[in-house]
């Protein structure tokens, strides 16, 4: 006995005798990386993280995501196969090299990494001689007292990037309209909603003033722009508002160009930017009702033409989010759904939030389209994408905008421009297609500015 306890004293004054009775993690850490490899995939981190879309499709992110699923996988596969000794020692040795590394790399950062800025929404991004006092592209706001002052408020199709500076619409309707008088500015960049051009106009009329504030909707965007926290292209997060049950309007969320992800500590900005604010989007989304459901399967005519785009990814089409209905074809999608329905109600709570603020600054307010006939009835019917299908209708389009512009002094200008595109890419209108919308827009606006101004009460 007194033998066996002395074997066993000198067993464990051996190094390598304790090392070999330690117990070894290997399997349960091979385990681990194996689950997270599997559970790492892009669907189940836009499930549970992340916005549609912010992973699965694109090309940077998905391959370092594989890339990363690939190592943890291979490492697990080595630890189950070959099953080296991992004891508990050495697990605490890795966690506290660990830690070391990350604290020095936190202060490395610290001391000479600067994050990248990160504001809510956006303005113009052309060069600043092509910009007015708020930053949006445009001529300088002057004018007299004696001048008749339009704002076009709006967003792409009001900045026009694609035509050259003196031929943007401002200028275009200003010559049209063929008054010395007549002043008009623009206000709105590409990518705005009615959201971020109400907190534009707000910031307008606090220092400048105005006659009429014309807005140019856009009918594919400006519903999804202002359903969701992000844009479908940068994923920048914006001010966003949001209706109840009810109608009423509340928000915004942030004030416009208000600093997101601003703390000083680096590490912590980093996270907000990589984690925080993509979940911040992925929860709004959540909040939002049904959105429109396809079917599985249809045996009548189907057409193909939106699979093809995608194929070939044409005018960015796998950018085009159906699931969510952060797309600009939701609009056109039978029957409307209670996603759809939301932001209709939406949009036209906020045109109104509009015109009652241009009605306080003293201004009269109209609303224009231009209508590009991107949606005809003879594009109607069923189309096909990636095994969905989805019913389009050129009398639901007309009904959704008919439903959001009721009340409103609101027209809709046909292009009668055959070729009226920037690009095969591009559907922005080019500069033939501007310049008759704005000389239609024009026609019209003459009577109606005669009119808009015998109605004012005469000062006394």
């Amino acid at each position: 006995m007194s033998e066996n306890r002395g074997r066993r004293e000198m067993d464990t004054s051996n190094p390598g005798v304790a090392d070999s009775n330690r117990r070894s993690f290997a399997v349960p850490l091979a385990c681990c990386l194996i689950a997270l490899a599997l559970l790492s995939s892009g669907a189940i981190l836009e499930w549970a993280f992340f916005p549609a879309g912010t992973i699965v499709g694109t090309t940077r992110r998905a391959a370092l995501l594989g890339l990363f699923r690939f190592l943890l996988l291979a490492g697990g596969i080595f630890l189950l196969l070959k099953r080296p000794r991992v004891t508990l020692v050495e697990l605490s040795a890795f966690a506290v090299v660990t830690l070391a590394c990350a604290v020095a790399a936190a202060i490395l950062l610290q001391v000479a990494y600067v994050p990248p800025t990160l504001a809510s929404g956006w303005k113009s991004s052309v060069a600043p001689a092509e910009q007015n006092q708020l930053g949006f592209r445009g001529r300088r706001f002057d004018y007299k007292p004696s001048d008749y002052v339009i704002v076009l408020l709006g967003d792409s199709q009001v900045e026009a990037t694609a035509l050259p500076f003196d031929a943007m619409p401002e200028r275009l309707l200003e010559r049209h309209l063929g008054s010395a008088n007549i002043k008009i500015f623009s206000v709105g960049t590409g990518g705005y909603g009615q959201d971020q051009q109400l907190l534009a106009l707000q910031e307008y009329f606090a220092t400048y003033r105005a006659n009429l504030v014309v807005l140019w909707e856009t009918p594919e965007n400006d519903v999804w722009n202002n359903v969701f926290r992000t844009h479908m292209h940068n994923q920048n997060t914006k001010p966003t508002f949001w209706i109840d049950e009810s109608g009423k309007l509340y928000g915004p969320t942030e004030s416009l160009l208000q600093p997101l992800a601003n703390s000083r500590v680096v590490v912590a900005n980093l996270w907000q930017l990589a984690f925080a604010l993509p979940w911040q989007d992925r929860r709004w989304e959540r909040h939002l009702p049904t959105a429109y459901a396809p079917l599985d399967q249809y045996t009548g005519t189907v057409r193909s033409e939106w699979q093809e785009r995608w194929e070939t990814n044409l005018g960015r089409m796998r950018d085009e989010n159906l699931a969510t209905e952060k797309s600009h074809l939701a609009v056109m999608l039978t029957p409307r759904s209670p996603r759809m329905q939301y932001g209709l109600d939406l949009t036209r709570a906020l045109l109104q939030r509009i015109r009652e603020l241009v009605t306080a600054n003293g201004a009269a307010f109209i609303v224009i389209q231009a209508d590009d006939h991107t949606i005809a009835a003879d594009k109607d019917g069923v189309y096909v994408l990636n095994g969905k299908y989805y019913r389009v209708s050129q009398r639901q389009y007309t009904s959704n905008w008919d439903y959001v512009n009721a009340g409103f002094d609101a027209r809709v200008i046909p292009v009668t421009v055959p070729d009226w595109r920037v690009g095969p890419e591009d559907g922005h209108l080019n500069m033939p297609a501007t310049d008759q919308v704005m000389s239609d827009l024009a026609e019209w606006l003459r009577p109606k500015i005669r009119e808009i101004e015998a109605s004012r009460p005469v000062p006394h």
